[in-house]
């Protein structure tokens, strides 16, 4: 018998959920809750075999994710959500999560990826799955142009402060740096980014980040 941890911030969605998987007796819904501090804490409480859960609930789910792969690497994580997105797909797989299954899947489908990922096999909705492996493409493209940038750790401060929306002087402040070496690490960072202006900058390191990322280092 499995035993299920079932997470969503929407009362219907949920004891629909409910209702499926208590008529599989393979299955034991161990705990139900709304947000991603109560996964965990249920996590925690349970011999949970698999936590489904959807990702767009009160709390950060994503790091909720992380900590259960480190907290409880038994547990399987399946996100069952209606974000139809191969980009949040991938970085929840990335966080930790065994599957991604799509909100409208029927019964079957369902239970189906719940075998699959206790089981210790990845299960995403078919219909995202061509979009889920471009989208890891792209992601390998992005890091391997970002590890031809080589930025040291000053330019990888002022890159995270203009990505806040800093301006010089602000970066200045904040770094403890004079303006005129702001302005000199600001035209080193421009070349190295073949950028023509501040803006160019950011929407380059965007770009290479892609979407989620943008705190990300590039340096090794």
């Amino acid at each position: 018998m499995l035993n299920l941890v079932l997470v969503d911030d929407q009362p219907i969605v949920l004891a629909g959920l409910v209702e499926i998987l208590r008529a599989n007796p393979q299955y034991k819904v161990a705990g139900t809750g709304s947000s991603a501090e109560e996964a965990l804490d249920l996590v925690r409480a349970s011999e949970c075999d698999v936590l489904v859960a959807e990702l767009n609930v009160p709390g950060d789910m994503m790091d909720t994710i992380r900590r259960i792969k480190d907290e409880s690497p038994d547990t399987r994580v399946l996100v069952f959500t209606a974000a139809n997105s191969a980009e949040t797909c991938v970085q929840a797989l990335s966080a930790g999560a065994t599957g991604f299954v799509l909100k409208g899947s029927s019964g079957a489908d369902i239970c189906y990826a719940i075998e699959e990922v206790a089981a210790g096999k990845e299960f995403i909705s078919s219909s995202l799955v061509t979009k889920v492996l471009r989208e890891m493409r792209q992601a390998e493209l992005r890091k391997a142009e970002r590890a031809t940038i080589s930025l040291n750790t000053r330019e990888d401060q002022v890159i995270r402060e203009l990505l806040n929306g800093a301006s010089n002087k602000e970066i200045a402040n904040k770094l403890n740096l004079s303006d005129k070496t702001v302005k000199h690490y600001m035209t080193q960072i421009m070349q190295k980014f073949n950028a023509r202006n501040r803006l160019e900058v950011v929407l380059e390191v965007q770009r290479m980040n892609g979407i989620g990322e943008g705190n990300q280092r590039f340096y090794a």
